[in-house]
């Protein structure tokens, strides 16, 4: 990675071409073995949505409200609905989730690019054999990707300083899915920081009018569309559905209901502290640095706030891997360790019915949520060895 205004960091080594061809084809058998696998979701939801769409047609499908998403992830099914005519209706879906991992994939190499990572293409091939990744995919045929790959090229925007750019790629995110609200106080953050104008804010809304619109146009009442997220928060009242954070630990004393609101307001006194802090010194941060900030906000929200899933930390997952190749060091390599770790045993959790897993996930979870946090909240900019000033 080439240096910048004197700032000291170690480019990370070119990847092996044999090791990544290798993890590759051993990702790839094991996504074929797997591809016709079905879950509770995927028969619930999934399958249903692409049924209504194949029987009623692509465009009259939106006529009036189907799912629980927002329309975004159904005109993608839209667009392939006709694969379910020869193909079974699991591998359509899943083909699409491995669709939704290729544009995540770009997504990441061009964020290393912002970063000026060497080999940028050859580390951002690593994203679709990361084994959260893989199971959110070829198992649980999810759309994760779609709305991480948005927050990503928004992080990339931001640490170009491309704000306007920036907060329509947020919108567009949010407007896939309410997860994507995990990485607003990174934002926040830098519109304290750089004191960003409220005309470039505007573009958030209007990316999020823009993905909505086609299925208003088609019928779809505004009203159903803009309250979604609203029903979405009704569907249980558990404090942690397999989520390896702090509350899992509380579901599994069966102490739910009476701590949300704590819950709750933990999450935003976090969140607030983060954003005042890092707005306060995100002006001098390195990319490096600015990177951790980001990664550092799904990790607090979701690690604290109540009806949290086992995918919740996705994000994550794909943020520390970013942070680990732009930033190598034994410290970034462990976060990246402990948050895939922390991941993989909540999905396990979720596929196997084992929710104390998910429990024992948050143990890595949490630990690095602190590695990240504490070059970020407990010392001032002037300690910071990786700052660089951008102002």
């Amino acid at each position: 990675m080439p240096m910048h205004h004197g700032e000291i960091t170690t480019a990370p080594p070119r990847p092996g071409n044999r090791v990544l061809a290798a993890a590759w084809i051993v990702a790839l058998g094991w996504q074929v073995a797997v591809i016709q696998l079905t879950t509770s979701d995927l028969i619930a939801y999934n399958l249903p949505w692409l049924g209504h769409i194949a029987a009623v047609g692509p465009v009259a499908a939106f006529a009036h409200p189907f799912g629980n998403y927002t329309p975004p992830y159904g005109y993608l099914l839209a667009a392939i609905s006709p694969l379910a005519s020869v193909l079974p209706g699991t591998l359509v879906i899943k083909l699409l989730s491995f669709f939704c991992t290729l544009v995540l994939t770009a997504s990441v190499w061009r964020l290393l690019r912002a970063m000026n990572v060497v080999h940028a293409a050859r580390w951002a091939m690593i994203v679709p054999v990361l084994p959260s990744v893989m199971i959110s995919g070829a198992i649980l045929g999810q759309c994760d990707a779609l709305y991480v790959a948005p927050c990503v090229m928004a992080v990339a925007a931001a640490v170009e300083r491309r704000h306007r750019t920036m907060f329509a790629w947020c919108g567009l995110a949010f407007a896939i899915k309410a997860q994507a609200l995990f990485g607003a106080p990174f934002v926040l953050a830098l519109v304290i920081a750089r004191q960003v104008p409220v005309r470039h804010w505007l573009y958030a809304p209007a990316a999020f009018a823009l993905a909505l619109a086609p299925a208003a146009i088609c019928g779809w009442p505004i009203a159903d569309l803009l309250t979604v997220y609203l029903r979405q928060s009704q569907w249980f009242d558990d404090i942690a559905r397999n989520a390896p954070n702090i509350w899992m630990f509380a579901q599994l004393a069966g102490i739910t209901t009476p701590l949300i609101g704590l819950a709750t307001a933990a999450a935003i006194g976090a969140t607030g502290w983060y954003a005042a802090q890092i707005g306060a010194t995100a002006r001098s941060f390195s990319t490096p640095m600015l990177l951790r900030a980001a990664l550092l906000a799904p990790l607090l929200v979701a690690g604290l706030l109540p009806k949290m899933h086992d995918r919740y930390f996705f994000m994550a997952d794909i943020l520390s891997l970013a942070l680990a190749i732009a930033a190598p060091s034994r410290e970034t390599m462990r976060i990246q360790a402990h948050v895939q770790l922390g991941s993989i045993l909540a999905l396990t959790a979720y596929l196997l019915a084992l929710p104390w897993l998910a429990a024992l996930g948050a143990i890595p979870m949490i630990s690095a949520t602190f590695l990240v946090a504490r070059p970020l909240l407990w010392r001032s900019a002037n300690d910071n060895p990786l700052r660089m000033r951008v102002a």
